[in-house]
């Protein structure tokens, strides 16, 4: 019997144009964004006041009857009082909420950055931002640890946005980074909250890309 030829897989078109593609190796910062339900109070220590006081405004009018949310935490208020009705909502809370974080992981440092608090339907369409800031964690991560490896990701506009801003940025498809994916907050051995990530990598991180672009 003849040899059977070995099929060959098409080349995916931007692999063809565009150098984003690196082979996996174990030498490589492995990054990706994504969500996490987390408490309430766990919630507010990552964010500022008015962050959250926002978001609780936000949250409520996002109600269309405010007495189905009555109804489902069982309370008996009269709508027509409308200041009990207003102290209700004022120290509302949910149990839980979704926020967004970023994740690196390189050996035993798993990096992780809170980002925002979430809204589903508003980040369909750019969720690729916050690949980018999950690229830039590994960035810092790789300075922090002086070494010259790739930082990777599974996102492509993200790889392409920064690559060029950046040295050593690479795309490798999503089950390469899921030891990124499964990082949990409460696994980070580092965990950055908005303030913390300005203060100690905003600049710093700003100066490499002005110096890699020239």
């Amino acid at each position: 019997m003849g040899k059977h030829k070995k099929k060959q897989k098409n080349v995916p078109p931007w692999l063809a144009h565009e150098n984003l593609f690196i082979p996996k190796t174990g030498q490589q910062i492995t990054t990706d964004a994504g969500w996490e339900k987390i408490s309430f109070d766990d919630a507010a220590k990552f964010f500022s006041t008015q962050t959250i006081q926002d978001w609780h405004e936000s949250f409520i009018e996002g109600f269309d009857d405010i007495s189905n949310l009555l109804f489902a935490q069982g309370v008996d208020i009269d709508l027509e009082d409308e200041a009990a009705v207003d102290k209700f909502l004022d120290n509302y809370k949910p149990q839980h909420i979704n926020v967004v974080i970023a994740k690196a992981v390189y050996n035993i440092h798993s990096w992780a950055r809170v980002l925002l608090i979430s809204t589903p339907e508003d980040e369909e369409y750019y969720f690729h931002n916050h690949e980018i800031e999950a690229i830039r964690l590994g960035i810092g991560l790789r300075r922090y640890l002086n070494l010259d490896i790739p930082v990777i990701n599974d996102c492509q506009d993200a790889v392409r946005y920064l690559q060029g801003k950046y040295p050593n940025i690479a795309w490798q498809p999503r089950h390469c980074v899921s030891v990124a994916h499964r990082l949990k907050i409460a696994q980070a051995t580092k965990v950055y909250n908005e303030q913390t990530w300005d203060e100690e990598w905003n600049e710093v991180l700003d100066e490499e890309l002005i110096v890699s672009a020239q």
